[in-house]
């Protein structure tokens, strides 16, 4: 009789973990692939980095100091969507947060959306840098650090390169 109760929580278990170890392994290689197929994009794209970040699954940005160049990379539908930064035409840059608010009788909440990294070029046009989007990642964890440390090191170039003409 103990061996059958056994033998039913050894199945209840694997029942249990098989699914959980097999999201983390196709997770793994998600990542995986898209930080390789990041670097080939850098590569083909004739850009040389250094120090990616990697956020979720879906995001990487970098820079290649000699070109002073940023790629910057969203998957879709397992597809690298590319923008790339010429800092070097670069008149601005912000971070621009969407939000919604939430309210009832007891409480209010503010829930945020979307963070985007804006960066204007000379020209007025545009670079829209999304960093975290609700709609890809329910959760965020390290996007407002990256996104922080991503408008200081171009704002330093911008500020560099002022000084310098």
């Amino acid at each position: 009789m103990e061996s059958h109760s056994t033998i039913i929580g050894i199945v209840i278990a694997l029942i249990v973990l098989l699914p959980l170890i097999l999201i983390q392994a196709t997770q793994k290689k998600e990542k995986k692939n898209s930080r390789k197929g990041f670097k080939e994009e850098a590569l083909k794209n004739n850009l040389n980095i250094n120090e990616p970040d990697f956020w979720g699954t879906y995001y990487a940005i970098a820079l290649d100091e000699t070109a002073n160049k940023i790629i910057y990379s969203k998957i879709i539908n397992a597809e690298h969507h590319t923008t790339i930064v010429d800092l070097g035409k670069v008149s601005s840059c912000e971070i621009v947060r969407t939000q919604r608010a939430f309210k009832n009788k007891t409480t209010s909440k503010i829930e945020t959306d979307k963070i985007d990294l804006v960066i204007t070029n000379k020209t007025k046009t545009k670079d829209i840098l999304e960093f975290y989007n609700v709609d890809v990642n329910i959760e965020m964890s390290t996007e407002t650090a990256l996104l922080e440390k991503w408008e200081a090191k171009i704002k330093s170039r911008l500020l560099n390169e002022a000084h310098a003409a």
